[in-house]
């Protein structure tokens, strides 16, 4: 009994361990590199030992499409923050001109476009 526990024991930690090896590798875009190394080093031992200048050439080029991948990603955030950056400092210009011009902040709202309008109307405050 003792060795069953002990089997199945092990069986349940390493299968927690691939588990967590796969959404780490899922969180920073390196699941294909994932499973290229655990194939590589399982089902393809003997073809990797025979062709290993190729076998490391596949794995660098994957991980070279993780890291583009990467900086595309973080291009794209930025691009973003420096979107809404704008779109922020637009809207805090809009709501000071309308201060300047006596108009109450409760009466009007933003669209979708980050034009000001009035409640009632819907015409774009200019």
């Amino acid at each position: 009994m003792p060795i069953t526990v002990m089997i199945s024991l092990v069986v349940t930690v390493a299968l927690f361990l691939i588990s967590l090896m796969f959404r780490i590798a899922a969180r920073l875009n390196l699941t294909l590199p994932l499973l290229y190394v655990l194939a590589v080093s399982t089902i393809l031992n003997s073809w990797t030992a025979s062709h290993e200048k190729l076998a490391f050439s596949i794995l660098y080029l994957l991980t070279a499409f993780s890291v583009l991948s990467w900086i595309s990603a973080l291009r794209h955030k930025w691009q973003e923050h420096q979107y809404y950056k704008a779109m922020k400092d637009e809207i805090s210009f809009q709501i000071s001109r309308a201060r300047q011009s006596g108009i109450p902040l409760d009466s009007v709202h933003f669209d979708s476009q980050g034009n000001m309008r009035y409640h009632n109307s819907g015409d774009i405050i200019e």
